[in-house]
């Protein structure tokens, strides 16, 4: 996940726009997972499950930002903490389901089905995507400075990310 963390870096220095990253990070999650139930070989399934934590990382850091961007700050807490919620439910569904599957079938069938249901999400992306919202583009302090995501906190009861620096200041 560090190294899909990285990659975001390095991409957003480029600029393009966050649902093109959410959508390869989409693909590749899902194909690596359906691919670790596929293949027979320990390497390969091995390779095919680290490519779909590197994906994990690229997915995580891209949707916190362009969520952050696109919610107004009046009802951003709403809806992360909304998404924190249905995110950490479906995991803990996610896990009873595929374990279970995978003890009745096969951890193969586990892999192979979690994939799909990840799948899921490919045509919200692509309908996102042709919204075409201007906080879509990485652009500015996004693409330049952070792993998409605007720089800073708040200046809220005189927080702020940089080092040595108040509200006030």
């Amino acid at each position: 996940m560090m190294a899909g963390n990285h990659l975001v870096k390095r991409r957003s220095y480029r600029g393009g726009w966050r649902t093109s990253l959410l959508l390869a990070a989409a693909v590749i999650g899902s194909v690596a997972a359906i691919g670790v139930g596929l293949v027979s070989s320990f390497w390969i399934a091995v390779t095919l499950y680290l490519l779909s934590s590197v994906a994990m990382g690229v997915w995580m850091p891209v949707k916190q930002a362009y969520m952050h961007q696109l919610i107004p700050s009046a009802q951003r807490a709403t809806v992360v903490s909304f998404d924190s919620l249905v995110s950490s439910g479906g995991t803990a569904l996610g896990q009873l389901g595929l374990g279970r599957l995978a003890e009745t079938r096969s951890i193969a069938a586990g892999y192979i089905i979690g994939g799909i249901v990840t799948a899921l999400s490919w045509p919200v992306v692509l309908r996102l995507r042709r919204r075409q919202d201007p906080e879509d583009t990485i652009i500015g302090d996004a693409g330049r400075d952070s792993a998409c995501a605007a720089q800073g906190l708040p200046s809220v009861g005189g927080i702020d990310s940089q080092a040595g620096t108040t509200a006030t200041d």
